[in-house]
């Protein structure tokens, strides 16, 4: 028994060290590639960071999985407008979308008419754009879409020379060409959980992908639908290539789920053994190609406690292993969907969302977005709107955020001469903010604006000399935020604790 852990051992520090050295040749590779003009997009720093304007950025957006879903079912609905407007006015950044619905039927618009097509997603991305709402959107959100509405079967997105990978080259290269200068388009997704659906070894008949011939499938499937890890990342790199033809900074996400539990070991050992923490982080560097320089996973309630073989972990434990393997790989973690389902139970529900939003808050995960907003399908399970029961999960988001906003605020560096401090803190009744050398500053335009956590500005005032007295008894105890301004720009934000 003893021999046979020791091969084991041997069998997994071999393929780590493989799938390290390759992550390392295609990295480099993709160092060489300069930096994207368009403002407001989000790319990879070399060391794995989520960047926005040059600078590191943290953000909290929604799945808004039938945005343009419902414009594509039917061309006069542009609520998605409505829904934007409600995002940009809570300050809630970015949606994650499906550019073209789940079945084939939704791209037979596409196929048909293109001229169409593209005409309401101009009109789709315009909108986004008046309102300041970044795009990600996910390409081919189906793993049989494509090779559905092309009549092949769905091992053929591991086949370079196919007609699915054909059909992927030209709608990606259209797409990404039309949009690459639209500053609402963060990233480019390749699909949905295309990892949940591979490597059932001997139990792939039983997980074949479902029939629904009235949306355009086949009517049965075969072993030939069954997919594979080579499958799906082959196609993912294909992807990965087309989009950096034209659009080589941009973050690429694979939009892949949270993976299962055994499934390094269905794929390197071909058993059903349960995977380690430690061959957590190889599978998520095989699974998300190199050349994507990100990592995405779904982590949901029904995740806890059924990972690792070396310890049984906590939501919280789950969100704290996918950062530490984002650290060690140096790619950027995108939490690509979390939530909590009404099926749970509402006061259970409300719980494990805090507890998963916490995890998030806690361990800096810079992007991250709740399932799902304003989609009717799921109501009464996973849907969130301003005016159901579920609408604290916008609040919750709306609060990070905020303080997202106000922290890198805080964080940030101003090349400035002005010293100043506030003291005392925490207070009580008031606090008062001192300006070092007044008489040597142009004091012309000097104020400060005080913010709560949520970021709704309570108060602002021009600052007329060295010593300003604040009274901040009329808050609640809280936390809140002072920026002080001079000639339109932020000099200094404080974070102030009121008893």
């Amino acid at each position: 028994m003893k021999l046979h852990k020791d091969i084991y051992r041997f069998l997994v520090c071999i393929v780590l060290f493989m799938l390290s050295f390759n992550c390392k040749s295609e990295t480099k590779a993709a160092a060489t590639i300069s930096s994207t003009s368009v403002a407001g997009t989000l790319t990879v720093s070399a060391d794995g960071v989520f960047m926005r304007n040059g600078k590191p950025y943290q953000g909290i957006g929604v799945n808004y999985y039938d945005a343009f879903v419902r414009t594509i079912a039917n061309t006069s609905n542009k609520t998605y407008n409505a829904g934007f407007k409600y995002l940009s006015d809570n300050k809630i950044p970015f949606i994650r979308f499906s550019a073209n619905g789940f079945y084939p039927k939704a791209l037979q618009l596409y196929q048909t008419n293109r001229t169409t097509y593209f005409a309401l997603l101009d009109e789709f991305v315009k909108s986004a754009e008046s309102y300041g709402i970044g795009l990600i959107p996910s390409l081919f959100f189906n793993l049989t879409a494509v090779p559905d509405l092309v009549g092949e079967h769905v091992n053929q997105w591991g086949n370079p020379n196919s007609k699915t990978i054909a059909f992927m080259r030209t709608y990606t290269s259209e797409m990404v060409s039309r949009y690459k200068d639209s500053p609402a388009i963060w990233g480019w997704e390749f699909g949905n959980e295309y990892n949940a659906f591979a490597d059932y070894l001997d139990q792939s008949i039983n997980f074949l992908p479902k029939v629904d011939t009235a949306n355009g499938t086949p009517a049965s499937r075969t072993l030939e639908d069954a997919t594979t890890t080579d499958t799906f990342v082959s196609a993912m790199n294909e992807f990965a290539k087309t989009v950096k033809q034209y659009d080589p900074d941009r973050a690429i996400f694979s939009g892949n789920a949270f993976p299962a539990p055994n499934i390094y070991h269905r794929y390197v050992f071909k058993n059903w053994t349960q995977d380690s923490s430690t061959e957590y982080t190889a599978l998520l560097r095989l699974q998300n190609p190199s050349v994507f320089g990100t990592l995405t996973i779904h982590p949901y309630p029904y995740h806890e406690f059924t990972h690792f073989s070396d310890f049984k972990a906590s939501l919280a434990q789950m969100i704290q292993e996918s950062v530490r393997s984002s650290k060690e790989l140096k790619k950027a973690l995108f939490i690509g969907e979390f939530g909590a389902p009404e099926t749970l139970g509402a006061t259970v529900a409300a719980q494990k969302f805090q507890d998963l939003l916490n995890a998030i808050i806690d361990n800096k995960v810079q992007l991250a977005a709740l399932w799902v907003f304003d989609f009717s399908s799921q109501e009464g399970t996973d849907n969130v709107t301003p005016t159901n029961s579920r609408k604290y999960m916008l609040d919750a988001i709306i609060k990070a955020n905020a303080q997202f906003l106000l922290s890198a605020g805080i964080n940030e560096t101003v090349k400035n001469n002005t010293n100043c401090s506030v003291y005392p803190n925490p207070a009580t009744d008031v606090v008062q903010l001192k300006v070092d050398n007044w008489s040597m500053l142009d004091m012309k335009s000097m104020s400060y604006q005080l913010y709560d956590m949520q970021g709704q500005l309570l108060e602002t005032k021009k600052i007329e000399s060295e010593l300003t007295n604040i009274a901040i008894s009329k808050f609640a105890p809280s936390i809140y935020f002072m920026k002080v301004i001079q000639e339109n720009k932020e000099v200094k934000v404080f974070k102030i604790n009121k008893d």
